[in-house]
């Protein structure tokens, strides 16, 4: 009986251990969905701005072309297609997509920023889980 009570001590220190070890796994698991939902909430921010700004855009070219329109009416220019009128509008449109273009590009600058960031993130947690699992193992290892 000698032998069994010796083990007891021991086998309830390895749980121990053990749940610790599972109870920081769950931990990292945890901070690593709250990253992924951060992460989430800020690309679906960065297209929310995106749409609103192409909106914006989209409205803006719309009222200048509109505007330029009326006003080459109300002199007479557009009767005969003026070449001109037509440069200025293609301008309008060129200017237009060029803005639009450079947003795209800052938002996937600042998309795979985030994106990069998140991944640093997770990887961080679970390096830092893993040395704790393995400092824990060592630590209950070096007591026996």
């Amino acid at each position: 009986m000698g032998g069994f009570t010796s083990i007891v001590p021991m086998a309830a220190s390895a749980l121990q251990t053990g749940q610790k070890i599972q109870a920081g796994q769950a931990d990292a698991q945890s901070r690593i969905e709250l990253t992924q939902a951060a992460r989430q909430a800020e690309l679906a921010d960065i297209a929310a701005n995106q749409k609103q700004q192409d909106a914006a855009r989209e409205d803006a070219l719309r009222r200048r072309q509109a505007s330029l329109r009326a006003r080459q009416g109300a002199s007479g220019l557009m009767a005969g297609g003026s070449g001109s009128a037509s440069a200025v509008l293609a301008g309008y449109e060129k200017a237009a997509l060029q803005d639009a273009a450079s947003d795209e590009a800052a938002a996937t600058r600042k998309r795979n920023q985030i994106n990069h960031q998140a991944s640093w993130r997770e990887k961080s947690l679970l390096r830092s889980t893993q040395d704790d699992t393995v400092a824990r193992l060592t630590a209950w290892f070096s007591q026996r």
